[in-house]
């Protein structure tokens, strides 16, 4: 008696599924004892590899296909919903009269004899299942999208992100997965001004938190504990309030400012790697970030500076991004 092999199913909602050419029919990503391949069904990009001996073996391959996906939203710009829980997945009672049924139901065609259904599951996020078992989703959408990415492109980051990934954990850190979040919100912003401003909140996010010099932090935290004991004996509300404000601010001197913060960032990050000249790269991104105050302020900028501060603060998120990853 064989023994039953495994099918992981990924499946996320792409931002504009009709820049996907190629991807209409399936795609094989990675040939091997794991097969991986994908394909793009109404808004749904689905990854599906197969041939693994268990549910956990399956299962611990899910960062690979994740990693192909930031790889791809990293290198050709190409946003998706990052859900990935896993799905809801119900059985067929009937899988011979299931796709019959199905396909009356909501108009379908079926090319060829009609095929066993085993499983109707819910689209977005990622299902295992014995391998030679069939699944239909229920959901469908329309798809829109200006540029155009070929199947070679994306079929070869797809590929590169499941083949070359460093970490074989699931698990991403707070700040990485609120910077990924950040990332792909930023494709989904209509003007340039606000996709600039949350890429520079994706760089706010990733800069490390560091306190000022010892002499600095010990006067900030002599005032901090003056303005404790004056709330000891203030019984006045606006006073309590004015006090308990400039409390918090003051506790927050003690971390270098974030334009600091960012600087280190570019000089210090690891995965930035090797990257020449890196005191100027340093310069000119700061010199990017200060336009955020500019823009917030007084929201006077010119659009060329503006573009020219776009390219270097994405260029930045990028590079970091995907050293975190792994995929750098």
């Amino acid at each position: 008696m064989s023994v039953p092999r495994y099918t992981l199913r990924l499946s996320v909602k792409v931002l504009s599924p009709a820049s996907v050419t190629g991807f209409d029919s399936e795609q094989h990503l990675v040939e091997g004892e794991i097969s991986v391949t994908a394909k793009l069904i109404g808004p749904h990009l689905i990854l599906q590899a197969t041939g693994f001996e268990s549910e956990d073996d399956a299962q611990a391959y899910l960062p690979r296909l994740k990693s192909g996906l930031w790889n791809l939203a990293l290198v050709h710009h190409l946003a998706f919903t990052p859900s990935f829980e896993r799905q809801h997945i119900t059985p067929v009672p009937d899988p011979y009269a299931a796709e019959r049924n199905l396909a009356q139901s909501f108009g379908m065609a079926v090319e060829g004899p009609f095929q066993p259904l085993h499983w109707v599951i819910d689209e977005e996020g990622y299902a295992i299942f014995k391998a030679g078992e069939r699944v239909r989703s229920l959901l469908f959408g329309d798809a829109s999208g200006h540029a155009v990415h070929p199947a070679d492109a994306v079929r070869e980051a797809l590929a590169s992100g499941i083949e070359r990934t460093q970490s074989a954990s699931d698990a991403i850190d707070e700040k990485l997965a609120t910077a990924l979040d950040l990332y792909l919100s930023h494709f989904y912003e209509t003007s340039i001004r606000a996709r600039f401003l949350t890429l520079v909140t994706v760089l706010e996010v990733l800069a490390p938190v560091t306190e000022k010099h010892p002499t600095a932090v010990r006067l900030v935290v002599d005032l901090h504990r003056n303005i404790g004991d004056l709330l000891t004996t203030e019984v006045d509300p606006d006073a309590r309030d004015a006090l308990e404000a400039l409390r918090k601010e003051i506790h927050f001197r003690q971390e270098t400012s974030i334009r600091r913060r960012i600087r280190c960032l570019v000089l210090d990050e690891p995965t930035l790697g090797d990257i020449p000249q890196r005191e100027g790269l340093a310069r000119r991104t700061v010199k990017a970030y200060d336009l955020r105050s500019a823009m917030t302020h007084s929201g006077a900028i010119a659009e060329e500076a503006l573009i020219s501060a776009f390219e270097i603060i994405l260029a930045v998120v990028k590079s970091v991004l995907l050293g975190r990853l792994g995929l750098a």
